[in-house]
């Protein structure tokens, strides 16, 4: 049960429409076309089709990107950012091919705004270490709703990406400072229907204890959320091998791996048999995505679609200062 302090979340929908495979990952923004890596930019989210969710925040459909450019590894439509909280979103650059590239500078300045009233410069920095691409987290609360950009400059050529911040009671995801959901996640002892309860190869050592044991047992805990085997992306295959590195560092802390999918196999798309009720509790529509929480529940850090040493080294530290 969730402590009576802690910050109130947004009640979820009663039913939510069954997401094909294209579906979930088309609202994450990781669906791409010609087998690149797409990665939520709306850019490169028109390129795979033709309906009005392909739409970026404006309301603008756009081709793909036709130089160097950054693009957000996020789902620009909205439902993700929420104003008045601490967020984070990352980006990384893009190559005209519109593939994210694997190298980039140490730090990108850019100048963030609201409906085209300038809201100051932030820098960008780079993050490398374990993972495919480099990508740049931007890391601020943004204090309205509406619609924000970021403007950067390569090659000479202004750019800006234009996203969505909704009022928080309209994001479900699960925030920095509420409760972590006790949500009976599949182990060992009992799969719960889930089949398998981990793709990985060798199957990952995260499946002893339910994220509900954990959590009432107290002490600090982090769940991931990811399918190794079922990812569409290069950028979260490595992420669940970085959190088990990472976390031996941290004394006390009890990790928990749960899929994205309840039987991949049953279908001809892994969503066919639905997904799992962490993915339905946390209000995903992404993966992988990482929360972290102190001993009495509290989530002190999340991390969504990439994730390198570095942010995962410092989020997990979080649940133990």
């Amino acid at each position: 049960m969730r402590p009576d302090s802690s910050p109130s979340r947004p009640a979820r929908p009663s039913a939510i429409p069954a997401l094909d495979r294209r579906g979930f990952l088309r609202r994450a923004g990781l669906v791409g076309g010609a087998g690149l890596v797409a990665l939520g930019a709306p850019t490169l989210l028109a390129a795979c089709g033709g309906s009005s969710d392909d739409q970026d925040a404006t309301g603008r459909m756009d081709l793909a990107p036709v130089g160097t450019t950054l693009v957000g590894l996020f789902n620009y439509q909205g439902g993700y950012l929420a104003a008045g909280i601490p967020q984070r979103a990352a980006f990384a650059i893009s190559s005209a091919a519109g593939a994210p590239t694997s190298d980039g500078p140490d730090t990108i300045s850019a100048r963030l705004s609201r409906e085209g009233v300038d809201k100051g410069e932030v820098e960008l920095r780079k993050h490398a270490d374990g993972t495919p691409i480099a990508y740049y987290p931007l890391l601020t609360t943004f204090d309205e709703p509406g619609i924000w950009g970021l403007t950067t400059t390569f090659d000479d050529t202004e750019s800006t990406q234009n996203f969505q911040v909704d009022r928080p009671e309209q994001v479900e995801l699960v925030q920095p400072g509420q409760a972590m959901i006790p949500v009976a996640t599949p182990t060992v002892a009992d799969a719960r229907g889930v089949t398998p309860i981990c793709t990985a190869e060798p199957q990952c050592p995260l499946h002893e204890r339910s994220l509900a044991e954990v959590l009432a047992a107290g002490g600090p805990v982090a769940l991931l959320i990811s399918t190794p085997r079922y990812c569409s992306t290069t950028v979260c295959g490595p992420v669940l091998d970085l959190v088990i590195e990472e976390s031996a560092a941290v004394s006390g802390l009890t990790v928990v791996h749960a899929e994205v999918y309840v039987d991949p196999a049953a279908g001809p798309d892994p969503a066919s048999a639905g997904t799992t009720d962490a993915v339905d509790a946390y209000g995903l529509s992404f993966e992988p995505s990482l929360f972290v929480a102190r001993g009495d529940g509290m989530v002190t850090a999340r991390l969504d679609n990439v994730m390198d040493r570095g942010e995962l080294a410092e989020a997990l530290a979080s649940s133990t200062s």
